[in-house]
């Protein structure tokens, strides 16, 4: 009996050491992907800080101005130069039956007068009849 207890004690002991290695393992290798990630991470701001330096001088103002000289070829004239009213060609006349919108207030007399005409043609039906 005592030799079945001390099997059975060493056999839960080996378990419970096999239990304890997984687990401490398991702890290691979540340690060292977590260290690849902070390692990615902090790689990531760095490229985040370098591009962000270029797009501050890619954006200067004095950089976009050197370029659309360069590359434009745009001339400076005074706003009166490119255009006046008096050149533009005269607005054509939208006729004013319908308007091209048609709002609530529009739609709801329009039902009303149609409701109106019908009252008035079953009134007019019903006195006729008599």
């Amino acid at each position: 009996m005592i030799r079945f207890l001390n099997f059975s004690l060493i056999i839960v002991t080996g378990l419970a050491c096999l239990g304890v290695y997984r687990i401490a393992e398991e702890a290691r290798i979540a340690q060292a992907e977590l260290r690849m990630a902070t390692a990615q991470i902090l790689e990531e701001h760095n490229a985040i800080a370098v591009l962000g330096a270029e797009w501050a001088r890619l954006t200067k103002p004095a950089r976009i101005q050197a370029l659309a000289a360069r590359h434009l070829s745009l001339a400076e004239n005074p706003t009166l130069q490119l255009s006046s009213l008096a050149l533009l060609p005269p607005r054509a006349l939208v006729p004013a039956e319908e308007p091209i919108f048609r709002t609530a207030s529009i739609v709801v007399s329009e039902l009303a007068q149609e409701q109106t005409e019908v009252v008035q043609d079953m009134t007019l039906a019903s006195y006729s009849g008599m």
